[in-house]
């Protein structure tokens, strides 16, 4: 998911708003570096709340790069953590008790995740199973890293369908990725490493969940679609038995 954010965040620095809404993140930062905390917090919270009313495509940067430079703030003005925890449990409330929109369950899941305590995501997720199961379906996009971390393999088998699949949605977004630096020329040689290494990383889940649920013939597939994109000693030394 992260390599599809930062294709969005690229293509976004090539429209006016997007520009502007950089500008504007950017001088928040500049706020916190002049220890202008106060101020700083208010802007971060703003964008949370309103940015997508003037520009739906920063939905991305707005759950990867905004709640992560507003987690840095927290880390040396306690006001922004508990206002971010404040935004998380709200919003943590409003889905369990108005079943309201389940868009708010990429909210809660970015900002656990910038928290460290993607534990409450894959909580959330599992009452959110139980009592809307089919709504928890339209969850699975946002919480399949957090339940990866944590090899909660007994929720994603119900969920995941064939892995291969999963792979080749993987595959896509890297190819995107790729695209967007050729199409626009960027000289970003740091996006393709992050690129290359995180189509070897999300490999290594997937072939790992297959093996243990004894789909070897899957993790066998994944593994030499990922070598034929990337060559990594991670991959070719992985045992598959």
């Amino acid at each position: 998911m992260k390599t599809l954010i930062i294709g969005i965040f690229v293509l976004l620095s090539f429209s006016t708003f997007g520009q502007d809404m950089q500008k504007y993140l950017t001088e928040t930062q500049t706020m916190v570096n002049e220890k202008k905390y106060d101020e700083a917090l208010k802007r971060y919270i703003w964008f949370q709340d309103h940015v997508l009313e003037y520009e739906p495509a920063m939905a991305g940067v707005r759950l990867s790069f905004a709640i992560s430079s507003w987690k840095d703030l927290a880390d040396i003005y306690p006001p922004a953590l508990t206002a971010l925890s404040e935004m998380r449990n709200k919003k943590t409330k409003e889905i369990l008790d108005s079943n309201a929109s389940l868009k708010l369950f990429a909210d809660v899941a970015a900002i656990n995740r910038e928290l460290e305590n993607e534990t409450k995501t894959i909580e959330l997720f599992e009452t959110i199973a139980k009592q809307h199961p089919e709504k928890s379906k339209l969850c699975w996009y946002w919480v399949k890293d957090a339940l990866f971390n944590a090899k909660r393999y007994d929720i994603i088998q119900n969920y995941i369908g064939n892995p291969v699949n999963e792979f080749t949605l993987l595959k896509s977004q890297y190819d995107l990725m790729n695209s967007v630096q050729k199409n626009e020329n960027l000289n970003r040689p740091h996006l393709k490493i992050f690129n290359d290494n995180n189509l070897v990383e999300k490999s290594l889940e997937l072939i790992k969940f297959s093996v243990a649920v004894n789909d070897l013939k899957s993790a066998k597939e994944i593994r030499e679609k990922a070598m034929n994109v990337v060559i990594d000693n991670r991959l070719k030394n992985l045992k598959i038995d």
